[in-house]
């Protein structure tokens, strides 16, 4: 089959960690063996994928050679395994995330790709293949971040962790509610009750108001922080999406006069107010398997059985969940995996603000 493969040795890998000047995509499509499916996994053909920045993070700075790049896709069942959870049927629809960009026969930048049974979701009818490969990332992301660190429950699919001070009209503070995640985040607020308060640029006010969000103010005003507090004096739960050039600071000042806690989505974000915690996730726990960057010296993460247990309840109740989370705005890039290449670079550049590249394989 083909697929997309990263092609980048250790040590230049490193040096764009250290210089951020990449040269060259990283990756290049090869004919690889299709994969061999585990008792308790399915085998996809992918029809659709969309690009996320860490994809080109991992094809820059991450992957070994030779590891298939893409975590999301959606696509039809081809094998099922003797033992796969999920009542798959042969034809069925499905989409979700896989982590890509580590594993020379696991990636969504592929012809065919597998995955854990339990851990993708059936596509509804009169959703396109499209639509539905935006949403594995950006959903788990979201509830990993509101409903397993923040606690914040979503009534008839995630219980969450039951947090004491969780009311209707609880308010929430998203952080760039305009990227895919702020927007998958929005939603799944919105549909748990929460007052959903987000930051974005006037531009997409408008956007994000169409997802779910009560109240939009602009990230780039000096006194952001003061008008935020002044009318949301008690906020304790904040989502970072963009995680960087002093964002999560200013989420940690509006948390400042109750404290609690910032969620953010990259490893360098921090803040030093006070009585607010900072934690960072990464989505790939959600696969509930060990993992490491830059191996032998880059950074581990440990197993984390309850955070797959969320997905796969999540995944479970997919049919239900799209009832409620639509998908962020998409734009269509063509030319197969040539696409998937183009639109790698177009991350790079920061192009893809306010939408997901899509690409039909």
């Amino acid at each position: 089959m083909k697929a997309l493969v990263s092609n980048r040795i250790l040590a230049s890998r490193l040096l764009n960690m250290g210089f951020n000047k990449p040269r060259g995509p990283g990756c290049e499509v090869r004919d690889v063996p299709k994969p061999t499916i585990e008792p308790h996994e399915i085998l996809v053909r992918v029809r659709a994928v969309a690009v996320n920045p860490t994809d080109f993070k991992h094809a820059d700075i991450v992957s070994p050679p030779n590891s298939i790049l893409g975590c999301d896709y959606a696509g039809e069942v081809v094998e099922i395994g003797a033992q796969a959870p999920g009542n798959w049927a042969m034809g069925d629809r499905v989409a979700g995330a896989v982590h890509g960009g580590l594993y020379s026969d696991r990636g969504a930048f592929a012809e065919y790709l597998k995955v854990d049974g339990d851990l993708a979701f059936k596509v509804p009818e009169g959703m396109t293949d499209e639509d539905a490969a935006t949403l594995g990332v950006s959903i788990g992301t979201a509830m990993l971040a509101l409903n397993q660190r923040l606690g914040i429950p979503w009534p008839s699919i995630l219980k969450g962790s039951g947090r004491k001070d969780f009311v209707e009209g609880f308010p929430v503070l998203i952080y760039s509610g305009a990227t895919t995640a702020g927007l998958m985040a929005i939603q799944f607020a919105k549909a748990a009750g929460c007052t959903v308060v987000v930051t974005a640029s006037p531009r997409s006010f408008d956007l994000v108001k169409k997802y779910g969000a009560d109240h939009v103010f602009d990230y780039r005003s000096k006194d952001v922080v003061a008008v935020i507090t002044k009318q949301f004096p008690n906020i304790t739960a904040a989502l970072d999406c963009y995680s960087e050039a002093g964002s999560t600071e200013i989420c940690a000042q509006v948390l400042k006069n109750k404290g609690g806690k910032v969620v953010t989505l990259l490893m360098d974000a921090k803040a030093k107010t006070p009585g607010v915690e900072v934690e960072n996730i990464m989505a790939y726990t959600l696969m509930g398997k060990p993992f490491q960057w830059l191996a032998p010296i880059g950074p581990k993460w440990e197993a984390r059985p309850e955070d797959r247990k969320a997905l796969a309840e999540l995944c479970k109740s997919g049919l239900e969940l799209t009832k409620v989370i639509k998908p962020p705005p998409t734009r269509h890039l063509e030319g197969g995996f040539d696409g998937i290449i183009s639109g790698l670079e177009k991350l790079r550049r920061g192009e893809a603000s306010g939408c997901k590249f899509v690409i039909t394989l």
